[in-house]
Order: structure tokens, then sequence, then C-alpha cells
């Protein structure tokens, strides 16, 4: 590596020592160090360096030189600091870039290896975005692909996803079902140096079938059993050099989690029907809306595999708590790629009555994201082939399928505490469904599968 200019902007000494003592260990880096308190680097001095480390919190006193720095061209800038402040981060070619404040030199080592990689690579188009690197005070909405969002607590949340994203550590996401714990699973798994390149395995736990688990999880040879007419590599396989995505990891058999604990722990799997063990290596992220702490307590989650998969968790807000106005952005969003799906013309978005951003503000939405979005579809459909939007058909239509919170009083998945109050939990779902399955699984915000399971411990049936 040729010599490198490093500018640290940063207020804190401590940070501010404890990066120059890992920079210290390149040879080749020459530090150029601002204190927040007395000085600030200029746009023209920033120029003459290669690589600049601007902490959050020296931002504070200085909102509008920010601006000023996403100006720069050439230097890629990485962004220091942990939470919502996390929403600063920009580098070159619209990649970002977060070093959470508590680093250590190998994390350090790393971002600093792919950042300045990326900046070769990408030589002819260093100029920063204009709007990248806009406060959140100033950005009313943020947008990663179909990931929109505006309230602080999404901000937060995107802003840790990235900046937990950027270590090599395990992360569990919670959250109800229709979240989006998926679309935060991919920004972890993007947010990583080194990871992001690799493949992103997703897989869901409740729909592997008992039998199929060590087939499809670690993988087997030919002729290992009776239809393996090929080899197979497994999901851990898949994901070597990547990021496997476990969603619903609280369905998998307690006797199945040790399995997979143990290929988590050695770092080895053996496929089906081989004497061979093989190494794996791969970014781990699990997801999950159900309650694994009381799980654990009633015997159905593994302490072991808890502790293994959740260094960093992550929590996904329901709609109800990020509020009326991020519900009507979504709406409108979700409104408007329906048009688009549905519809091979060019259609203009029409002006949406008042009524509908009523109906949107007060309804409960138990199925989240993905309630509104199938709630937004209908409407767009129904708009496609009638031309307008009329209140009472729209309500209709609107409303054809919509759980009762106060009917129910399950619309979110439960917190159970102990064995009888799960059961009588279930067994009230059940009643209130007229024990339909399928209905009472979705108000549970459970699988059919896990019902069962359920139903079958506990001696319910009907």
């Amino acid at each position: 590596m040729n010599m490198i200019r490093v500018l640290v902007w940063e207020g804190q000494h401590d940070f501010a020592k404890r990066l120059e003592r890992c920079l210290s260990q390149h040879a080749d880096a020459e530090v150029i160090r601002y204190d927040d308190e007395v000085d600030h680097p200029s746009s023209t001095e920033a120029m003459d360096v290669d690589i600049v480390f601007i902490s959050t919190t020296a931002l504070r006193r200085y909102e509008k030189n920010h601006l000023a720095w996403k100006r720069i061209e050439g230097v890629p800038v990485i962004w220091v600091g942990s939470g919502e402040q996390s929403i600063y981060a920009t580098t070159p070619l619209s990649e970002r870039v977060v070093l959470p404040a508590y680093f250590n030199c190998a994390s350090l080592s790393a971002v600093l290896k792919h950042t300045l990689h990326v900046v070769t690579q990408g030589a002819t188009a260093r100029q920063l975005p204009a709007d990248d690197a806009i406060p959140l005070s100033e950005l009313p909405m943020a947008k990663d692909g179909d990931f929109v969002y505006q309230s602080p607590c999404m901000h937060r949340l995107v802003g840790n996803a990235r900046l937990y994203g950027a270590l090599s550590v395990n992360v569990l996401i919670r959250g109800a079902s229709g979240t989006g714990k998926e679309y935060v699973a991919r920004l972890v798994a993007d947010s990583h140096p080194e990871y992001r390149s690799g493949p992103f395995v997703p897989v869901n736990c409740a729909a592997i079938p008992d039998a199929l688990f060590e087939s499809l999880f670690f993988g087997h040879v030919r002729g290992a059993f009776t239809g393996a007419v090929r080899d197979h590599p497994g999901f851990l396989r898949e994901a070597n050099n990547g990021t496997l995505y476990l969603d619903e990891i609280g369905d998998l058999p307690f006797y199945q989690q040790v399995k997979l604990l143990r290929a988590l722990e050695d770092g080895v799997i053996h496929p089906v029907g081989s004497n061979e063990t093989m190494r794996i290596n791969f970014r781990l992220v699990t997801a999950t809306n159900r309650p694994l702490i009381n799980m654990i307590r009633d015997g159905t989650f593994r302490l072991d595999l808890y502790h293994r998969i959740s260094v960093v968790e992550l929590y996904i807000p329901t709609l109800q708590e990020r509020g009326g106005d991020e519900k009507w952005l979504l709406f409108t969003h979700a409104f408007r790629l329906a048009l688009k799906k549905f519809s091979d013309d060019d259609v203009p978005f029409p002006e949406l009555p008042s009524w509908l951003k009523d109906w949107v503000y007060t309804s409960q939405f138990p199925g989240n994201v993905r309630e509104l979005f199938n709630r937004a579809a209908r409407l767009a459909a129904f708009y496609l082939g009638h031309g307008a939007l009329e209140q009472a058909e729209c309500m209709h239509l609107l409303r054809a399928g919509e759980i009762d919170c106060e009917t129910t009083g399950v619309c979110t998945p439960p917190d159970f505490s102990t064995r009888a109050e799960e059961r009588s939990q279930v067994l009230d779902a059940l009643e209130k469904n007229q024990w339909r399955r399928l209905e009472t699984a979705e108000a549970l915000g459970w699988s059919r599968k896990t019902l069962w399971l359920k139903m079958k411990k506990y001696g319910l049936s009907g």
C-alpha cells in the first residue's frame, strides 16, 4: 500500500488517540488531527488527504460545515458514531461506511481496506451525491429500495443496522410478522466490508421438513438416500463468504437447534452420506416474531443457541409505533408501486382523497407493512378498473379480511410468561376464530405448523 494521509476530526481525545494508535501500525499512514473544540478542517486541506474520519459528535457543532463535506470530490469519509447519528454515513459511490465509537483495530483495518479499495476501483466516479448526507432534521423520508421510512425510531433502526452490519457479529432481528425483517437483514448484510460481496441465503426455518433438516442445512452427497441423485451443498455451504439469513428461528424444532449450534460453534459440517468435514465461513443473521426469552423459560428454545445468535439485537417497530405519518408515507409509496406493476401504461398518480388518509392514519394494520401493502394493492387494482376512488365501495374493499383487534385481542404476537397462560391464550384465539386454524395462526402471529404443535402440546383439538 502506498503512503496514505488520514485526516481525523474528533473532539473526544481518547477516541482520537485510539484511532492514531491503530493507524500507527501502518508505517505508511500519516495522521492529521483536528480538535472540534479549537478548530475544524477546511475543504482545501481535506483535498490533500486520502481518507477522512469524522465523528458524528463533532458535527453537532458544525452542521453547516457538514453539508460542505459531501462536495469534496474524491475523498472518502468514514463517520464514527452510534445510534441515530449514523444517518450521516456517506462515502463515494453512494456507499455507506460507519465505524462504531468502540471499534477495535481489526474492525478499523477491515473498514479502511474496503473503503480504499472502493475508491481505487471507482476513481472515475468519486463525486459524492448532492443529497446523500443531509442531517436527520432535514431528511423527512429515507428510502432503501422498497424499504421506506420517516419516523425517528426507524432512522435509529436503520442507523444501527448499518453500524453493526459493518462488524463481524451475529445479529438477531426481532419484530412482529410483516414488519420487514428481511429488508433489515439485507441492510445488515450489505453493510459489511467483506461479506457484502458474497451470497445472501435466506432460509425460512418454519418451512423446513423435520426429515430433511440435515440434508438441507448441511448438504448431502449423491446416493446418500433414496432420491439423492446429485450432490447438494446445503444452506450453510451456499452462504460461504456471504450471509446466512435464518428467518423464524424460533420455529426451529428444539432437537434440531443443537445440530445447528454445533455447526456454528465448530465452523465445520458433515454432509449427509459423506465421511468428509467441510469448513464454513459466513455472517449469520437471524429473525423471529417469537418471544425467545419466554421460550427459553418454557424449554422450547436453547439458551446456548440464543447466546450464539444474539450478539446484537435489532427491534423493528410495528406500524402503530411508527405513527400515522409513516403509515401514510408507506401507503402512498405502495399504491404507486402497485399502479406500475398492474398496468403497462404510464398511469398518472391520482390525488388520493382525504377520507383515505384518515382511514390509513386510524387503522391498526395488525399485519404491519405486509398488510398495508396488500390494502394499497387492492385499492390500486380497483382504481385501474374503475378510474375513481368512491368511498363506499373502496371502504368495503379495504376492510375485507380485516382482523378486529378488539374482537380477537391478539393482533400482535402475545408475550406468554407461563405454560398455563399460553394454553389459555391459544384456546381463546381458537374459540374466537371458530377453530379455524389459518385465521387463528395469523391472529397469533404464528405459522400453521407452530399452531398445530402448540395444539398438540396442550391437548387442544376441534
